[in-house]
C-alpha cells in the first residue's frame, strides 16, 4: 500500500475525482517534461520478473524528442479533493522501450497525431545488461548487489527490508553472465543473492530498489474492502488454479569442491491440518498431494541460510489464485505485495495482491489474488538432514 492521508482512504468510491500525469525525460533525470496522456495503463506483478509495465498513448506534440534510446517515464496519479487541494502518488519509474506513431480520431472528426508508448521498470535493463565476461564477486550482500546493480543505474538508492541482512557474507562465486539472475532468480533452480537471502529484489513505486522478504498471507492486512451498499462490487470468484502451486522446498546448500559439506537438505513443507494444501492428506483421500520444488546454491554458509530461503521459496507458492473485480473500487494507492482482507458473503478472506492493473484514465483496476479457503493462515514446518560428499 502506498502512503496516503486518510482522506484519500475516505474518499475512494465516494466520487472521487482523478487525474494522470506522465513525466518523461531524455537526459537521464536531468530534465523532465510533464505531458497529460490521452491513454495510459500501469501493471504491477510479483510474480514477474519486471515489476513495472507502462502503456501510455501522447500526443505527438507533446512526444518530441521521446525515443527508445535512453529515455525514462514516471507516471503520477492525483486525486483531488478540493480545487485547492490534490494529493498525488507516483507509479512507477520506466524505461522507455518501444514508440509508435499513429493517427487518432479526435473530437468532431478531426485527426490527431499521437505517440503510442510502453516501458518496463528497471529490472529489464539488468536483465538485458548481461556480463561480457565471466566475474568474481565476493563479500557483503549490500556491496555485491550495489555493485552489479549501480554498475548499470549509478543512481540507483537501494533498500534493505524486513529484517534482510545487508551484510550478509557472499562467498567468493564466479558471476558467468547473466547479471539479473544472480541478483535475483530468474527461476527456482538458479543460484541469486535474492534466494541465499530469503528476499525478492525489485523496484517500488518510486523507482527504489528493495530487497525485501516475499508477501505472505500472514502479514499484517493494509486494507478491508466491504461488499455491498456503501462497499466495493466485488465479482465472485471467477477461477481457482493450481499450476503454479507448491507447497514443499527442498533446499540445500552445495558446492563444486568435493571436500565441502552439503548442507542439508532442508525441507519446509505445509503441514498444517486445516490447509488445502497440506502435504500429510493423501491424495487417496481427497488431499492436494505433495507436489515439491528443489534448489541448490553454493552461496548457502549454514543450515540456518538454508531454511530461511526454502521458507521464502515456499510462501508465494502456497494459497489458491483468485481473480476479484474491482472495477467500482479504482484505487492506485494499493499495490501488489499488499496484504488485505475481502468482506465477502461467506465471510472474511484473506488476500496477497499479486498483481494489480490500473487503467488511469478511465479509472478501473483489476487484480489477481492469491487467498487461502478459510480463515485459518498456512504455516510450515521444517525438517533437516545432514549429507556429506565424500
Amino acid at each position: 500500500m502506498i502512503e496516503v492521508s486518510n482522506r484519500w482512504a475516505s474518499s475512494v468510491g465516494a466520487g472521487a475525482r482523478w487525474s494522470v500525469m506522465v513525466s518523461w525525460s531524455s537526459d537521464g533525470g536531468q530534465t523532465w517534461h510533464d505531458v497529460v496522456p490521452t491513454a495510459c495503463s500501469v501493471d504491477e506483478s510479483t510474480g514477474q520478473q519486471v515489476r513495472w509495465k507502462l502503456s501510455c498513448t501522447l500526443r505527438k506534440a507533446d512526444a518530441e524528442g521521446l525515443t527508445v534510446f535512453g529515455c525514462r517515464a514516471r507516471v503520477f496519479v492525483s486525486m483531488h479533493h478540493t480545487d485547492s487541494w490534490e494529493e498525488t502518488i507516483q507509479l512507477g519509474e520506466f524505461r522507455i522501450d518501444t514508440t509508435s506513431d499513429t493517427t487518432l480520431a479526435g473530437p468532431s472528426g478531426a485527426q490527431v497525431a499521437a505517440v503510442q508508448v510502453t516501458g518496463s521498470s528497471w529490472e529489464q535493463q539488468l536483465m538485458d545488461s548481461r556480463l561480457v565476461e565471466p566475474r568474481e564477486v565476493s563479500g557483503a550482500a549490500i556491496d555485491v548487489l550495489g555493485g552489479l546493480i549501480r554498475e548499470v543505474l549509478p543512481d540507483a538508492e537501494i533498500v534493505f527490508d524486513g529484517g534482510i541482512d545487508p551484510g550478509r557474507n557472499i562467498p567468493a562465486t564466479v558471476v558467468e553472465r547473466d547479471r539479473w539472475a544472480f541478483i535475483d532468480g530468474s527461476n527456482s533452480s538458479e543460484t541469486s543473492v535474492a534466494r541465499m537471502l530469503g528476499a525478492q529484489v525489485s523496484t517500488d513505486a518510486r523507482g527504489v530498489w528493495h530487497v525485501a522478504p516475499p508477501p505472505v498471507l500472514d502479514g499484517t492486512a493494509a486494507w478491508t474492502i466491504e461488499a455491498g451498499k456503501g462497499g466495493a462490487l466485488l465479482s465472485a470468484v471467477a477461477s481457482e488454479d493450481r499450476s503454479t502451486i507448491r507447497n514443499a522446498v527442498v533446499a540445500r546448500g552445495e558446492s563444486t569442491d568435493k571436500s565441502v559439506p552439503v548442507l542439508g537438505p532442508v525441507t519446509v513443507a505445509d503441514h498444517n491440518a486445516w490447509s488445502p494444501t497440506n502435504v500429510d492428506t493423501p491424495v487417496s483421500k481427497g488431499g492436494f498431494g505433495t507436489v515439491p520444488i528443489f534448489y541448490a546454491s553454493s552461496l548457502f554458509t549454514d543450515l540456518s541460510q538454508v531454511e530461511a530461503a526454502a521458507k521464502a521459496m515456499l510462501q508465494p507458492r502456497l494459497g489458491v489464485k483468485r481473480t476479484l473485480d474491482l472495477t467500482t473500487l479504482f484505487d492506485p494507492a494499493k499495490r501488489a505485495g499488499d496484504v488485505g482482507v475481502v468482506q465477502t458473503a461467506d465471510g472474511p478472506v484473506t488476500v496477497v495482491l499479486e498483481s494489480v492493473s490500473c487503467d488511469l484514465v478511465g479509472a478501473s483496476m483489476t487484480c489477481q489474488t492469491r487467498g487461502t479457503t478459510g480463515t485459518e493462515l498456512i504455516t510450515t514446518e521444517t525438517t533437516t538432514t545432514g549429507e556429506t560428499i565424500a
